[in-house]
């Protein structure tokens, strides 16, 4: 075997190497082949080509930085590539073999695998043109950063050299180890080095013929040795140092049998083989006498399942896992993954089902895992990866105490897509491919999709005909082919962090890249904010697929760190290529995106300096950038992250905000900012001018240690706005708030707005404001100024709030000892001071101060005194009759004087008379719950308006809670029952019932005086019935009595009532409806006893008398419209009573009674129709109506009376077609409507009598085979001699087989077998059917033979039987089921 790259120096032995040099430098018009003994051709160097200098001029060729080399234009790539990244593969260190390789020819058009220089300058020139400007991200797509993806030119370019000048097909398989291995689909294996210069091609015309195309290859662990499996089923193994032959295998395996997955284990002689016949063997190299052979072993029959693929655990790098001294190998079938162990003997380790859909194939793989077993102990165990769908299972492999091998689920991953290819990356990333030929990462932990390439241009190989078994004749299992239509075992695969991939016309590698070339990627691709996202990432250790990233934690963190600021110098160089004269929107959200991103990260890496100096003199090259810069200060500032700054930069930032007018969150920003950064002069300007408040309370604070001063100078502001008597401002009224805040904080200690005052001043600021708050005059006070102006002024502003800020100062220390108890009285006295003695307070205000008081007195470690006259003081002032106003305000603040614990200082009788007198009912509610006089307080809720609704609710609290005090109760009930019910009749009804039921009567008796508050209750009664919410039951003499008084206040609801109930005599209901002439009612109730005609005369003559009641008041002038209207709308609504009572009785009268209903009611609607015409809406009502009783009568009454009725009217018999369109119309509509009804339901009944005919006539004609020759009651055969020449002889054959002779059954026996019956057969069913027929001599001959058998010959068609047997069946019970 030959090399086919030109000069070759080779040597025995293992350390032989090989240099190639490949001149490359062609044209492409001009090329002299140079065979080899393969028949490959590459190209030569032409060096006759006539080199005429060209014009640059002439040709208009633009001018560049730098003249391009030959490699970086033969590197260059078209603009359509499968390449996302241009930057090259390199394998990693872990492969000795491959590291030799590092000299890259001069000249050479093939990319190195390993080298990174022609990386750099290829992508370099290929991206030069392309490169977006004046944009940090020119995607909105999430930039694709672990994988490198790289288009192998070299091998590819080779490979399809070689398929157009030898012939050597497409590729199928690849392998890579020490060097890289393509077969391909004519039997030749090209093998490449590092370098991508092809190092041999392997293969020749007669392996072509003998095996087909080669599908699978395998390198051993050392790198000497490849193995070729073929898809007729031949192995051959070649030596790849020199390239030589060195074993052909044809009895390997079954015969005629693809190999489809070849895989050395560990050791170089051991080696394992799949073929399409699902088997797994075990090939054993040896070499004995100089003689190399192989010994094969089958170690999984297909005829178990069929192994679509296998894995072997290597563990060559991990000397030290125990498990190093086993070989195991994992078998992945249709049905379920099988781990074996091979070595030191043949054993099953492991079973897993796999049930998933059959289009699709299982997946292995192995990983070395770092898995943590305690809080500070970490195994490395390899992991069993197996998948098969949409789901991926993780085992761990470990021997336990007693040396065995156990495997432990991990976890599960279900995905949304399904996978054809699956590797491990590294320790937690998978590298997954799905149907749509999408590679995805994956981390395993977090189960979250790092990445995704599209794989869809490389044109991926299938290995699915050798599933099929085509080259072999197609001798596989169905479910096998099926599964096999994307098999890529062969096609795919993991080597070294990088991912081989097989196109049918190109090779592809996706590398992972190390942690600082992801960065300097996304840096190189403008990506900076995800650069700086994973450096910070990296940098925490929480970072996905990291690789490169080595050392100690601190190290680690350091390299990081200093990555990461070197990244931002750049990306704030970047900021200059802004041009913000084009769009200034844009121009400032980039700004401000790229300037906040600056600083965060420089903030978490606490390296602020650069904020303040590079960062700060880039932005002030425009006002833009310097207005973005300042405005993305303010988040880092209110957090705390940047509180000391220089005061240039402070000073710019409190200029620009008051220059926006961003006044409130610059206000915010001051107080989060060192006073050493400000300048003082510029922000209390500032801050006195806008009101700025809390700004000025800080800087007095932390910059002068002054806590006085601030509270005196905005008290007096907020007293000058106070003293205008005006209605406070809400900036005024914010200024209080934050005045009261302020002084809260200093009494407890704290600082203002945040933050603790410093210990040694706290005493200090506690005594100071307190004694600010209780001075009696100002500093500089005036003659006629009030004393304690700064406490009147809190209480003027707020009672309650200042009162509360003073109760929770009292828990401090400081009030704790007997100097702060002294004050604490000193305060009080005051108070009552001003508030009481000097009334210039409101009664709310007098009482949230005696509330205080009455609070602090009721605590235990109490020492104020206040006088009880003081309280009764109060009481007589809150009480007070003179006080006609604010009477809720009054109650409301003695209420909650008395909850705070003020009781103890009052009389309670005197305190509950005066409350009767003021009318303060909430509060004696509460003395009288004191005393648990609960009927009395039934009282306090009916005479308090505000509250009377909720009497009903304490009136149910009661009698649950208090069922001793029932009879009190019902008694104070029955004597308020009138204002109950005249506050809400349906919930005293309600609580009435639920708790007084049996005093109902009572109730009624008391009501009786009172008419309209009795019908008001009875109404509550009934409406409680009618919600159906209890199961009331009311008697006779109530109900009649309540449609007594429904008669006189509420007339029109009587006929509706009368239909809802029953408890009453139809007599006499209808002889109060008669005193009251409620005509509708007294109909229903004639109705009612069955006398039908005098119902209908009653209304009737109602009816006419409204009509006529309308037509007077029409015709007498009446200007109000509004009382005719009522009148139509009376007649429409009895009108529509009427009419369904009509349609209710006509099918039971005869033709005149039916007319006497009808013609009436027809007669007046058209009349009234014709007088109406005046009034349109009167009109168009009684059209309505005409049109309604003329469809309703049209099925009562014969159509040409109505038509005689209509001619005959004046109105219609002049009329002209358009006066009596509708009419007519309404008739034809009527009349057509009725006609497609009748002809539906005759179609419905047609149909369903011949369905049930039909049924009944094919069961009739049905044949029945009997079961017996012979009757079971007489023994008889029914072909003898005797019983055939009776006439009238029939037989019985039931549904169930059995026969009888007619004449030997019963009269029940003809309706139910009763061999059937006997035997229990029949229970739970219908009848047997049973059919008769007679049997002559004819007959029987020609079913029966001599010796009493059915003659087989003469058995007639089933259509001939049904001829023959139709005119004399008889049939029985036919109503029963078929």
């Amino acid at each position: 075997m030959e090399s086919v790259s030109g000069d070759i120096k080779a040597s025995d032995g293992d350390s032989e190497q090989f240099h190639v040099n490949l001149e490359r430098d062609y044209k492409s018009n001009c090329e002299t082949p140079l065979k080899s003994t393969s028949g490959l051709v590459v190209p030569e160097l032409n060096l006759d080509e006539d080199e005429t200098p060209i014009d640059d001029d002439e040709f208009h060729i633009p001018a560049v930085d730098f003249e391009p080399t030959l490699e970086s234009i033969l590197n260059d790539v078209d603009n359509v590539s499968a390449s996302d990244d241009e930057g090259l593969s390199a394998i990693p260190e872990q492969s000795p073999s491959i590291r030799n390789f590092s000299h890259v020819p001069e000249g050479s058009d093939t990319v190195s695998i390993i080298s990174k220089e022609s990386s750099d300058n290829r992508s370099r020139s290929s991206n030069r043109s392309q490169r977006p400007k004046n944009n940090f991200n020119n995607s909105s797509k999430k930039p694709n950063s672990i994988l490198r993806h790289v288009l192998l030119k070299g091998i590819t370019s080779q490979i399809n050299s070689a398929a157009d000048k030898i012939n050597a097909g497409s590729s199928t398989a690849v392998v890579i180890g020490s060097l890289v291995a393509v077969g391909t689909s004519h039997g030749y294996v090209l093998v490449f080095d590092a370098l991508q210069v092809m190092k041999w091609c392997l293969g020749d015309i007669s392996h072509r013929e003998e095996g087909g195309s080669v599908s699978s290859l395998a390198v051993s662990s050392n790198g000497t040795r490849l193995l070729v499996g073929y898809a007729k089923g031949l192995i051959l193994m070649y030596d790849l140092d020199n390239g030589k032959l060195l074993r052909t295998l044809h009895d390997a395996h079954a015969t005629g049998t693809a190999v489809l997955v070849l895989r050395f284990t560990d050791y170089p002689i051991l080696a394992l083989c799949s073929d399409s016949g699902g088997s797994v063997f075990e090939l054993n190299f040896k070499r004995t006498m100089g003689v190399r052979g192989c010994d094969s072993r089958c170690i999984f029959s297909g005829s178990r399942g069929e192994v679509c693929t296998f894995e072997p655990l290597m563990l060559a790098s991990y000397s030290d896992n125990p498990l190093t001294r086993y070989v195991i190998v994992a078998l992945a079938t249709l049905s379920k993954v099988i781990v074996v162990m091979i070595r030191p003997k043949l054993k099953v380790l492991f079973t897993h089902a796999l049930v998933c859909n059959p289009t699709t194939l299982p997946l292995l793989a192995w990983q070395m895992v770092i898995i943590q077993t305690t809080r500070n102990e970490k195994i490395i165990d390899p992991v069993l990866t197996f998948a098969r769908e949409n789901t991926v299972y993780f085992y761990q492999v470990t021997l336990d105490t007693r040396n065995t091998i156990q495997f432990l689920p991990l976890q599960k991953i279900s995905l949304n897509y399904t996978i054809i290819s699956l590797h491990w990356l590294n320790s937690r990333t998978l590298a997954i491919v799905d149907v749509r030929e999408r590679l995805r990462v994956v981390d395993v932990r977090s189960q979250e999709e790092l990445e995704s390439v599209d794989l869809l241009q490389c044109r991926l190989v299938y290995a699915s005909s050798h599933f099929k078994g085509l080259a072999t004749g197609g001798n596989v299992s169905k479910a096998f082919a099926i599964s096999g239509e994307r098999a890529c075992y062969n096609s795919i695969l993991c080597f070294c962090n990088q991912i081989i991939v097989l196109g049918t016309k190109s090779v592809h590698a996706l590398t992972m890249r190390s942690w600082h070339e992801r960065l300097d990627y996304l840096v190189k691709q403008l990506h900076f904010p995800e650069a700086l996202q994973l450096g910070y990432e990296l940098y925490l250790e929480k970072a996905k697929a990291v690789v490169g990233l080595k050392g100690s934690k601190d190290s680690k963190r350091m390299v990081v760190r200093e990555k990461l600021l070197c990244i931002l110098d750049r990306y704030v160089e970047k900021l200059h290529a802004f041009n913000y004269m084009e769009d200034l929107n844009s121009a400032k959200q980039n700004y401000e995106k790229a300037i906040t991103d600056c600083i965060q990260y420089y903030v978490l890496l606490d390296h602020k300096s650069p904020i303040y100096s590079r960062l700060y003199d880039t932005c002030l090259v425009n006002p833009v950038s310097k207005s973005a810069y300042l405005q993305c200060l303010e988040p880092f500032i209110l957090n705390d992250q940047l509180r000391p700054m220089p005061p240039i930069i402070v000073k710019d930032f409190i200029s620009h905000y008051e220059e926006v007018g961003n006044l409130k969150p610059l206000e915010a920003c001051i107080v989060h900012l060192n006073v050493e950064s400000l300048d003082i002069h510029q922000t209390m300007k500032l801050c006195w001018t806008q009101g700025l408040y809390d700004a000025i309370i800080y800087i007095y604070n932390q910059g002068m240690i002054d806590y006085i001063t601030p509270l005196e100078e905005l008290m007096t502001e907020l007293q000058s706005a106070i003293s205008t008597g005006m209605q406070l401002s809400d900036t005024q009224v914010a200024l209080g708030n934050k005045i009261l805040v302020y002084t809260s904080c200093c009494l407890a200690g704290r600082a203002y707005p945040y933050g603790n005052i410093p210990p040694n001043l706290v005493e200090k600021v506690q005594s100071d404001v307190f004694q600010v708050i209780t001075t009696l005059h100002t500093r500089n006070s005036s003659e006629n100024e009030q004393s304690y102006p700064y406490l009147k002024t809190f209480l003027k502003f707020d009672t309650r709030e200042f009162l509360n800020v003073l109760s929770l100062s009292f828990e401090e220390p400081v009030f704790q000892t007997e100097l702060g108890r002294r004050q604490k009285q000193r305060l009080v006295d005051i108070l009552l001071q001003v508030m009481v003695e000097q009334g210039d307070f409101t009664p709310t205000q007098v009482g949230v101060l005696f509330t205080f008081l009455a609070r602090q007195m009721a605590k235990p470690e109490n020492s104020l005194y206040v006088s009880k006259h003081l309280f009764e003081q109060v009481l007589e002032h809150l009480t007070s009759a003179k006080e006609t106003v604010r009477l809720e305000e009054r109650q409301q603040a003695l209420l909650e004087l008395l909850q705070a614990g003020g009781m103890q200082h009052f009389d309670p009788e005197k305190l509950l008379e005066k409350c009767l007198e003021a009318k303060f009912f909430r509060v004696c509610e509460m003395l009288y719950e004191r005393k648990q006089d609960y009927e009395r307080i039934i009282e306090c809720y009916l005479y308090d308006e505000a509250r009377s609704h909720q009497v009903f609710s304490f009136l149910h609290k009661i009698f649950c809670i208090k069922p001793t005090k029932r009879d009190e109760i019902c008694a104070k009930v029955k004597h308020h029952l009138k204002e109950l019910v005249l506050i809400d009749n349906k919930k005293t009804a309600r609580a009435v019932y639920l708790h007084m039921s049996t005093l109902i009567t009572d109730f009624v008796k008391s009501l009786e005086s009172e008419p309209n508050i009795l019908y008001r209750f009875l109404q509550g009664i009934f409406h409680l019935r009618d919600q159906n919410q209890s199961n009331i039951q009311v008697d006779m003499i109530t109900t009649e009595k309540y449609i007594d008084l429904m008669c006189q206040f509420e007339p029109g609801s009587v006929f509706l009532f009368l239909k809802s109930v029953e408890s009453y005599r139809p007599e006499h209901a209808y002889v109060l409806c008669e005193k009251y002439k409620i005509n509708e009612a007294m109909g229903y109730l004639l109705e009612k006893t069955g006398k039908y005609q005098e119902a209908f005369e009653v209304m009737y003559a109602k009816l006419k008398w409204i009509l006529e009641e309308m037509f007077n008041g029409a015709e007498g002038g009446c200007k109000d419209n509004s009382s005719v209207i009522d009148k139509c709308e009376e007649f429409r609504n009895l009108f529509l009573i009427m009419v369904p009572f009509a349609q209710r009785h006509s099918p039971k009268m005869s033709k005149e009674g039916r007319e006497k209903l009808w013609l009436p009611l027809f007669e007046l609607t058209i009349g009234a129709h014709s007088r109406s015409k005046a009034d349109s809406q009167v009109a168009s009502t009684f059209a309505e109506l005409t049109k309604y009783v003329l469809g309703s009568m049209m099925g009562h009454v014969s159509l040409p009376t109505i038509v005689e009725i209509i001619m005959k009217d004046p109105a219609y018999s002049k009329a002209t077609f358009t006066e009596i369109k509708d009419l007519v119309s309404g008739m034809l509509e009527t009349c057509t409507y009725e006609q497609f009804m009748v002809n539906l339901v005759k179609r419905i009944t047609e149909s369903d009598v011949h369905e049930r005919l039909a049924t009944k006539l094919k069961c009739t004609k049905k044949g029945f085979a009997p079961r017996n020759k012979t009757c079971p009651a007489c023994q008889a055969n029914f072909s003898t001699e005797q019983y055939l020449s009776a006439e009238d002889s029939q037989v019985l054959v039931f549904h169930c087989g059995h026969s009888f002779h007619h004449d030997c059954c019963s009269d029940e026996a003809l309706k139910v077998c009763s061999l059937c019956q006997v035997q229990g057969k029949s229970e739970g069913t219908s009848e047997n059917n049973v059919i008769s027929f007679p049997v002559s001599q004819h007959q029987t001959s020609s079913f029966w033979n001599t010796n009493g058998g059915l003659d087989k010959d003469h058995v007639i068609s089933h259509a001939e039987f049904e001829l023959k047997l139709e005119a004399p069946t008889k049939v029985y019970n036919i109503k029963g089921g078929f």
